[in-house]
């Protein structure tokens, strides 16, 4: 069952398109890379993908390094410290990876490396 993949991903997808206030943003980088983790341990760990997911899991390498770049770039923008306006704008890159590995991988992709099943 997907649910607690589903609800990990739901939860990242509005922490990252829901930013709150600039002042905000290092707790929500914070919040959000913590989010990212339990996704990230759950998938890691053989976890049910979430459900809009039509990643095909062992399919061989066509795609597979696009999706592995919007995961590595995700995690390292969600890796980012410093002052409000730094986090602010590692939210911004955070959110636009997110999206293109989530449009990705509901349009049928491989999944990203650390994924691989």
């Amino acid at each position: 069952m997907s649910e607690h993949t589903d609800s990990l991903a739901h939860r990242l997808t509005r922490l990252l398109n829901e930013p709150g206030l600039a002042a905000d943003a290092v707790t929500r980088l914070i919040s959000a890379d913590a989010v990212f983790g339990y996704l990230d341990d759950a998938l890691r760990s053989g976890g049910d993908l979430p459900a809009r997911w039509a990643a095909r899991p062992g399919c061989g390498r066509s795609g597979f390094h696009e999706v592995t770049d919007h995961y590595d770039a995700l995690s390292e923008a969600l890796r980012c410290t410093g002052e409000p306006v730094t986090c602010w704008r590692a939210l911004a890159r955070a959110r636009d990876r997110w999206a293109l590995l989530k449009a990705a991988l509901a349009s049928g992709s491989p999944l990203p490396e650390p994924w691989e099943r």
